[in-house]
């Protein structure tokens, strides 16, 4: 269920997130800032998450010789949930406000944190060839049950994922202006980390045999960032104190992931598919990182301004779970296994929501 939180939090809110979400310390809308001294933001959003696909879990095979034929269900995930971002700048003093950035140079610090979850169940059927386990460390898939027209296998999943972001950053700005449109120039550096916690329960019906086995796992996906982008916002006053805002960064992190899982399948009639075990492994990218928003901001009081916005995040390298596979079949030998592991997919996601700034 869509949640829309609009938080107000005061000075330098200690933010979370990371890259591939919802930006930290994104600059407010001119309009909300003096050219002189200190000014304080605070923005509350829903933001919709999408991850990469999980595909853990039972595993079909076909015929003849019942090759891997990959997962027996593959869930797309999109979760929704909250976030909040803050941000403290100053502007330099009148002597060092005029820099390369442009005038009214700025330093800023913010950051954001990030929160969703959701759930997703599923029924998947398969009559064409059969059906083993093969655990995360890839062991398993020596037999299980066939699957065909007199007897199709049948299963009901349930996977839950909860997620979580933070990031800080620091920020130099300052703006040109070309006509009635002001131009914004920033450079950021930043740094974050992201958890991914999955829960899957999957039980399958072979035809009409009292025979039920189960898979169970658990996984948890986690990765740090460090970064610099560059970033321009345009805005533009409509009419007296309201302004329309376009802007947007693009950069690169280096990025470190690690992954923990545990599984558990039980056969209690004859053993064919049962098996447990437990995981660990990382991986590094370097993924190409990009934000685009736009916004409206209305200046309430002189010293207050209230806006609106929505945007979203590309992010070149989400960390998703690979899931563990074989090559050969069955029925003619095995001759490789490959455990479950750390892969990287582009992912898109959006926000929208309201903030406020003050300025002193």
């Amino acid at each position: 269920m869509k949640r829309l939180v609009l938080g107000l939090a005061c000075s330098m809110v200690a933010g979370v997130a990371i890259a591939d979400e919802v930006p930290a310390g994104k600059a407010p809308l001119e309009t909300s800032m003096s050219a002189d001294g200190w000014y304080f933001s605070a923005d509350g959003a829903w933001q919709s998450v999408k991850l990469p696909a999980y595909s853990l879990g039972f595993r079909r095979v076909a015929e003849p010789l019942f090759p891997d034929a990959g997962a027996f269900q593959t869930f797309n995930r999109h979760i929704d949930g909250y976030m909040v971002r803050g941000a403290a700048g100053y502007f330099l003093p009148p002597a060092w406000s005029d820099t390369l950035f442009g005038a009214n140079t700025r330093v800023e610090i913010g950051g954001l944190y990030g929160h969703a979850s959701g759930s997703a169940s599923g029924t998947a059927v398969y009559t064409g060839g059969g059906v083993v386990t093969q655990t995360l460390d890839g062991a398993g898939a020596n037999g299980g049950y066939v699957c065909a027209d007199f007897q199709h296998c049948t299963t009901n999943s349930n996977l839950s994922t909860s997620y979580s972001n933070w990031q800080f950053n620091g920020k130099i700005a300052g703006e040109y202006s070309i006509a009635a449109i002001s131009v914004a120039p920033s450079l950021a550096i930043f740094g974050g980390k992201a958890r991914v916690n999955q829960t899957l329960a999957q039980t399958i019906q072979i035809g009409v045999a009292a025979t039920t086995p189960t898979y169970d796992a658990s996984t948890s996906l986690r990765w740090r960032d460090v970064g610099a982008r560059a970033g321009l916002d345009l805005k533009f006053e409509v009419i007296p104190r309201v302004e329309v805002g376009l802007g947007g960064w693009a950069g690169f992190a280096g990025r470190r992931a690690s992954l923990d899982g545990t599984d558990l399948a039980v056969d209690h009639v004859v053993g064919l598919m049962a098996g447990d075990s437990a995981i660990s492994s990382s991986a590094n990218a370097t993924p190409f990182l990009a934000n685009a928003e736009a916004g409206v901001a209305f200046k309430w009081l002189p010293a207050l301004t209230v806006r609106g916005f929505t945007g979203l995040n590309y992010d070149s390298k989400t960390p998703g779970i690979a899931s563990s596979s074989f090559t050969g079949g069955i029925g003619g030998g095995i001759t490789s296994r490959t455990p479950a592991h750390i892969t990287f997919h582009a992912e898109t996601s959006f926000y929208a929501g309201g903030g406020i700034t003050w300025t002193f």
